[in-house]
């Protein structure tokens, strides 16, 4: 057999080896978020917000102002889907329509490797991106930025579609509906918004800069994308307006406000209560995190390096290096050609980048804030990669190009090991083989995260159906309360302040329909310690003990009646 089809048999044989190896891979990961999604909410935000809200509308028969929560003005497309397995009373199945997107997300980036590069690299993208630690913990927790992943991935690939086409209309409007569908899915797809608009107008009067008047049509496609965008987004902007006057409330609120809205005075009273730090975010990493000038100015790098879980000083989040080390290897191997012949590539380098300096300037970085970068990151890095195979196997001849091709396998293999240790880390937390298997309830399960759902619990089989609760330094987590409750960690210092009586504090209570309340005490001591004088804390400790009956108290979670 000639030494061309010894090697044509190899190659054949090594990527039939891959793809039954990857495929395993990603079968083995979909299986494993499957399984650890298969257990009840816990999660900060799903409690306070993605399923908080559309149970609240549930409860009213239908959407309506909530002014007590600013959050309940964000746009809801996700939010929106959750309702229909809440009404049926399944609050777990909304984690996986949020997975829904990462897959979907993953087969853009298959599609699109697969036409760029081949099928191995569309395998390979697949496999980087789905078992991303970052893309494993939002696809088993009730949050909406795997939705806005998708949306906007799917407007950048469009608009590179658009540019490859020739400039088609239905490109360019298939491009600004789903950058619609991405704003209305959470405000950071305003950033979306503003850098598809800037490449919209940039490669049109790029393409066409040798032609005599080219800034004209550049700029008339670039107002069609907006147009097409915001009709999309249209009608959150039209609720906000009718509910606020502003429609991206409560974004630029000073810019659109003519009055002050019920949320807004609620903000104002707490601020003129505990007025917030003059700190920006460069300021509270210098002074409350102790990060040197040079660490900051680092941020960028260090996202995809030092990332942690539920940890803001290290972005919140995890990622993985291969993210940063290589699209490095394309930007160096692909050389100035790269920028010279503006590629699809160079486009999504340069989104991505813009992107990240964005949120790196305008506020304190976390991994999700920056999730729509990920797509683009996965694809330069998947032809960094193949790039740097390709350079090793242009050098090297033999036992030397065996080695060095081993070598880059390995280190892949190896940066992929760490996607699966956190995978692994998961399971060890989340336990979710305990609650599928019915060692653990569902009662003991959510109180092992959230000790305070034993308490409303006993609420909602002893408290009669018109009590209001206060919650206090609860985390406005409201979704399992069964009674309603209202958070306002202020108000009793409002209440107190001006030497008023623990009686005229209860009246006052009182008239708000206030029946109990329920403290997490050590959080609450600790404040009250910081924040009240000798005084107040005489007038409190009264109220205390005259006017609230002990009801039930579970892991320092307290709940009193107001006498």
């Amino acid at each position: 057999m000639p030494e061309r089809d010894i090697r044509l048999q190899r190659r054949h044989t090594v990527e039939r080896i891959w793809r039954f190896s990857a495929g395993l891979l990603i079968g083995g990961t979909i299986l494993a978020i499957l399984v650890l999604a298969y257990t009840p909410p816990v999660s900060r935000d799903a409690l306070t917000h993605h399923l908080a809200v559309p149970q609240l509308y549930l409860d009213k028969g239908g959407i309506h102002e909530i002014p007590e929560y600013t959050f309940s003005y964000y746009p809801m497309n996700l939010d929106l889907l959750y309702l229909i397995p809440l009404a049926l009373g399944n609050d777990i199945l909304p984690k996986y329509i949020h997975f829904s997107f990462a897959l979907l997300t993953a087969c853009l980036i298959f599609f699109y490797l697969r036409r760029a590069t081949g099928p191995a690299a569309g395998i390979l993208g697949v496999l980087m991106f789905l078992s991303l630690p970052i893309i494993v913990k939002l696809s088993i927790t009730v949050y909406v930025d795997l939705g806005l992943i998708f949306f906007s991935t799917a407007a950048l690939f469009a608009c590179l579609q658009w540019k490859e086409s020739g400039y088609r209309r239905r490109h360019l409007i298939l491009a600004a509906s789903f950058c619609g569908l991405a704003l209305g899915t959470k405000y950071n797809g305003l950033i979306t918004f503003f850098l598809l608009t800037l490449l919209i107008i940039y490669m049109y009067a790029w393409d066409h800069r040798r032609t005599s008047s080219y800034r004209g049509p550049a700029l008339t496609r670039g107002l069609a994308f907006v147009v097409v965008a915001l009709l999309v987004f249209s009608p959150w902007l039209i609720k906000n307006y009718a509910w606020t006057g502003n429609p991206v409330y409560p974004l630029f609120d000073s810019v659109f406000r003519t009055k002050p809205t019920p949320s807004a005075v609620i903000v104002e009273k707490v601020q003129a209560v505990a007025p917030p730090l003059p700190l920006d975010h460069f300021s509270i990493r210098h002074h409350g995190y102790g990060e040197s000038t040079l660490e900051i100015a680092l941020v960028p790098l260090r996202v995809f390096f030092q990332g942690r879980d539920d940890n803001p000083k290290y972005f919140d989040g995890v990622l993985n290096p291969y993210l940063c080390l290589l699209p490095l290897c394309w930007l160096i191997l692909s050389g100035p050609s790269a920028f010279r012949e503006r590629s699809a590539s160079f486009y999504l380098f340069g989104y991505a980048i813009l992107y990240l300096l964005f949120v790196f300037f305008r506020h304190d970085m976390r991994i999700r804030y920056i999730g729509p970068i990920i797509p683009p990151l996965i694809i330069l890095s998947v032809n960094g990669f193949f790039d740097l195979l390709r350079f090793v196997q242009s050098r090297l001849q033999g036992a030397g190009l065996i080695a060095a091709q081993s070598g880059c396998v390995l280190m892949l293999a190896a940066l992929l090991a760490v996607n699966y240790n956190y995978m692994a880390g998961q399971f060890r937390r989340i336990t979710p083989l305990e609650y599928i298997s019915g060692q653990v309830s569902r009662a003991d399960y959510i109180s092992r995260f959230r000790p305070e759902y034993r308490l409303h619990v006993y609420a909602g089989r002893n408290l009669p159906a018109n009590a209001r609760i206060l919650g206090l330094f609860l985390g406005n987590r409201r979704y399992y309360s069964q009674r309603e409750i209202v958070f306002d960690d202020h108000l009793l210092k409002e209440l107190i302040h001006g030497d008023r009586s623990a009686e005229a504090v209860g009246k006052q209570l009182e008239q708000r329909g206030i029946t109990h309340l329920m403290i997490r005490h050590d959080l609450f001591e600790k404040w009250v310690g910081d924040n009240f004088s000798p005084a107040e804390i005489t007038v409190l400790q009264e109220f205390f003990g005259k006017r609230l009956f002990l009801l039930q108290a579970v892991s320092g979670y307290v709940l009193y009646a107001l006498q």
